[in-house]
């Protein structure tokens, strides 16, 4: 069975405390990460490595990442998050000319820039439709690969309902019901602990993405194909 590769992420911010968080988030999240303070230390790191994402600040000190975006040539299959504090418009479509897939205004919050990323790294390198399948009978996940993990009565019983409709987001509030709690004292942290658990679970048990979105606000989406089997058919 091929493993699937993670993808592979540069992380440019010169302020320490933020690049490392930025990191340290990423990391957990299932992604290769390093980082680098300025331009020089970035052409450093591209000149030794490959890279799938790259996540640029715009305020180095040594140059400004737009005219350096705009410099050097990208190959196609490498996908650029700009995080600045420069939100007007014109600098949105500078950005965007220069070479940014996506443009995003500081205050980044690690959570948008993880699925952000994951998105952008799925677009540049397409593969075949996927299809998951949920075996309600032996609580068991199988990815479009062939390769299956057991789940917990709990990760299942938040699967089956966000794949009875793909697509969707389903509100936090109804999954807390699916998993016998009551949303008036239930602590929205285990929620987001349980996905990203599930997620890390599934990364590394069976080599790819677990496609589960948070919808901002709302709750939680699965956006790939799934089949819901009830056991051997």
């Amino acid at each position: 069975m091929k493993q699937i590769t993670p993808v592979r992420v540069l992380v440019v911010e010169d302020e320490p405390d933020l690049r490392e968080a930025m990191v340290a988030y990423l990391e957990m999240e299932g992604y290769r990460v390093a980082g680098a303070g300025s331009l020089r230390q970035a052409e450093q790191h591209l000149a030794a490595h490959a890279v799938d994402v790259l996540v640029l600040d715009l305020g180095l000190p040594d140059g400004d990442g737009l005219d350096w975006l705009g410099e050097r040539a990208r190959s196609q299959d490498q996908g650029v998050v700009v995080t600045t504090a420069r939100g007007e418009v014109r600098e949105r479509v500078s950005g965007v000319r220069a070479g940014a897939d996506i443009y995003l205004v500081k205050p980044v919050q690690m959570e948008e820039l993880s699925t952000l990323i994951n998105k952008l790294a799925q677009r540049l390198q397409p593969g075949p439709v996927s299809v998951w399948s949920l075996d309600r009978m032996s609580w068991q996940l199988t990815s479009p690969q062939g390769r299956v993990v057991k789940l917990t009565a709990t990760e299942h019983a938040l699967l089956a309902r966000l794949a009875q409709s793909p697509g969707l987001a389903v509100s936090r509030q109804e999954l807390v019901h699916c998993l016998g709690h009551d949303p008036r004292y239930y602590d929205p942290r285990r929620m987001e602990i349980l996905v990203r658990r599930l997620r890390n679970k599934v990364r590394e048990t069976l080599g790819c993405p677990l496609p589960v979105e948070t919808a901002h606000g709302l709750g939680y989406a699965f956006t790939g194909g799934v089949v819901v089997r009830c056991g051997a058919s």
